[in-house]
């Protein structure tokens, strides 16, 4: 059974082994001192186990490895006044162990130490047999009363056959309760009862259910109630942390969503609770960078991290009016991701490429994978949010007159301050996990040994841009139903005529996308052509636009539509918010948080725009200055 450990001589090598599975007839052994791994045939442990050649740990003659000082009070009591009578006899001139020789030594010590019970000589025999069968070593003598007793349930055969048949149901995924498997176990006890009178069976009691259902592993419970997977993880050798010797070296990243609901910056009606995106560095276990929005798990949400992970975060500080040192920038040699859907994709491979870095995913439902980024997570629920007013205790957690929703007072700029004071001023100074040092000491020491190159906020912000790619036709590039055009564009088109183009975009402002001039090697800013419609509008919001005009049955290329559903869906926006802010229950606005892009900021607080202003004719067509464009 595993779990067991045994001492045996394997390859040429003594060694205590532990049985860590059994596969058919094959039994996997581990040794517990090297870690080294073998797979022995169940019947050459037979052979050994008859030839000797195998001794169980816990067997009598043997009590494992436990010494002295580890035994209980009582038992080294027990232990010590048995010896005085095994330290008489091996004193003695000879070695023979009649019946009268062992009752004169029982009398002798019993009166040397006050015995008020001494043993009997067939007794005392039996630990001078237990003595010398441990190699005269003193834990021959040590009591088994754990031992004592029957080793088995004292049931018929076939009671005990009924029984195991049962008890495999109870590690089904239904999930039934002991005393239904005993039920079950009377029912068919009963049933053999009827059948043959003259050979009745006892019904086995609750209790000696229990024991059979007990007595198997807890891999085999967890595996049966709960699921494959989550024995797995629960039962899976967890090992060693991969060890990291400086900063930037391994950085893992995830997403979770908060527990605690905020407010609207301006109408301060209720939001729900917004995603947190996070990336840590492994070795100082300093934040590099996150992303707190209410845009689900994405790539456009996981590229923001990333982008604010890589760059310098004073602006970001400055803007939030937070004092504190946050030095963590700089592109991390590796990045670990789990494998949800915002982590694959062609997208984040080729941005992640680019920027410098090597992406690696963990294995799917090992969390432990990435333990330091789960740790922060429970790290920032007990030491920030359980402080904060609107928090969430879980379903069926709580009192039931408690609801979070109702107890929203932050909004969501005054949460990412909080955040943003207790990430600087408190996390980065403590020391965590087994470290001696805080996560600035450490990032300090190591990037004084290990310099950091700062980034250039333009590049990066190009590189973690969605791609794509497109056609560019005479009339210019259309992506989602808009229209791209200017001058610079036209001059490939004149070069290159039809020909597909990579294109990089923000899922956050459409109102411009940037086309890779082949020729030049330069990213060229090419805008939307109804570029007062589209700017600082998100894709979603767009999408959202778009949805609203179908249902209407009008024509996608109308502009004037366009805009009037742009008007429509964002007076809709306002009008909740009216209502809402009067309610008492708040209800949530997620929905509208998404088409308002609440939460996404630039990379840098530095890395502004300036659009241009284009001129709006009646058929919806800006017409761009020929010299008012940028090349990155």
């Amino acid at each position: 059974m595993p779990g067991i450990a045994f001492c045996a001589n394997f390859d040429g090598r003594d060694a205590i082994w532990m049985i860590r599975r059994i596969n058919g007839s094959n039994v996997t052994l581990a040794d517990i001192d090297n870690k080294a791994v073998l797979v022995k045939h169940e019947a050459d442990l037979e052979e050994c186990l008859e030839n000797k050649a195998l001794q169980f740990m816990a067997d009598d003659r043997y009590n494992g490895e436990i010494v002295f000082q580890d035994l209980p009070e009582e038992y080294q009591k027990e232990t010590v006044r048995r010896y005085a009578y095994v330290r008489e006899f091996l004193d003695s001139d000879d070695q023979k162990r009649s019946k009268k020789k062992l009752e004169k030594i029982i009398k002798t010590v019993a009166e040397k130490i006050e015995d008020d019970t001494p043993p009997a000589w067939n007794t005392f025999n039996n630990w001078l047999n237990k003595y010398f069968n441990a190699g005269c070593r003193i834990k021959g003598l040590y009591p088994n009363d754990p031992k004592k007793g029957r080793r088995d349930i004292r049931v018929d055969p076939r009671v005990r056959e009924i029984i195991d048949q049962s008890v495999k149901l109870y590690f089904k995924n239904s999930q039934m309760l002991v005393s239904t498997i005993h039920q079950m176990v009377e029912a068919k006890v009963l049933k053999h009862n009827l059948s043959n009178p003259d050979d009745l069976l006892a019904i086995p009691a609750y209790s000696t259910v229990d024991y059979h259902i007990k007595k198997r592993s807890y891999q085999e419970h967890v595996k049966g109630r709960i699921g494959k997977n989550a024995a797995r993880y629960e039962c899976a050798n967890v090992g060693e942390a991969p060890e990291t010797s400086r900063i930037l070296e391994r950085v893992e990243a995830d997403h979770t969503p908060l527990d605690i609901n905020v407010l609207h910056d301006e109408t301060r009606t209720l939001l729900g609770r917004p995603t947190l995106t996070l990336l840590i560095d492994h070795y100082s276990r300093m934040v590099m960078g996150f992303q707190i929005s209410f845009e689900e798990p994405s790539y456009a949400s996981a590229a923001m991290a990333i982008g604010n992970a890589i760059l310098p975060k004073k602006d970001l500080l400055e803007f939030y009016g937070v004092e504190g040192d946050w030095p963590a920038h700089g592109v991390m040699e590796m990045l670990v991701a789990d494998n949800g859907t915002e982590f694959w994709g062609d997208n984040l491979d080729m941005a992640i490429s680019e920027v410098g870095s090597v992406l690696q995913y963990a294995p799917v439902r090992s969390p432990n994978y990435k333990g330091v980024v789960e740790r922060f997570f429970l790290t920032l629920r007990t030491g920030l949010i359980d402080s904060l007013p609107g928090k969430t205790n879980g379903v069926g957690n709580g009192s039931d007159e408690y609801i979070a929703q109702n107890e929203a007072k932050l909004t969501l700029s005054e949460f990412k301050k909080i955040f943003l004071t207790w990430l600087v001023n408190i996390y980065h100074l403590e020391p965590h996990g087994k470290a001696e040092k805080s996560p600035l000491d450490l990032w300090n020491e190591s990037a004084r040994e290990f310099p950091v190159v700062e980034e250039d906020a333009k590049r990066i912000e190009t590189v973690l841009l969605c791609s794509d790619t497109r056609t560019l036709q005479r009339s210019g590039i259309q992506y989602e139903n808009l229209e791209y055009n200017s001058d610079p564009l036209r001059d490939i088109y004149r070069q290159e005529g039809v020909v597909e183009l990579l294109i990089k975009y923000s899922p956050f402002d459409i109102g411009h996308i940037y086309v890779w001039d082949k020729l030049n090697r330069i990213y060229i800013r090419v805008p939307c052509v109804n570029y007062k419609y589209a700017k600082g509008l998100s894709m979603y919001a767009h999408k959202a636009i778009r949805k609203r005009i179908n249902t209407a049955r009008k024509s996608y290329k109308d502009n004037v539509i366009l805009q009037r559903a742009k008007v429509e869906l964002f007076g809709d926006l306002e009008s909740l918010h009216d209502r809402n802010v009067r309610k008492k229950s708040q209800a949530t606005a997620k929905k509208a948080a998404r088409i308002h892009s609440l939460g996404v900021e630039e990379f840098s607080a530095n890395t502004i725009l300036n659009d241009p202003a284009p001129v709006v004719i009646q058929n919806m067509q800006a017409e761009e200055a020929t010299d008012d464009w940028e090349v990155w």
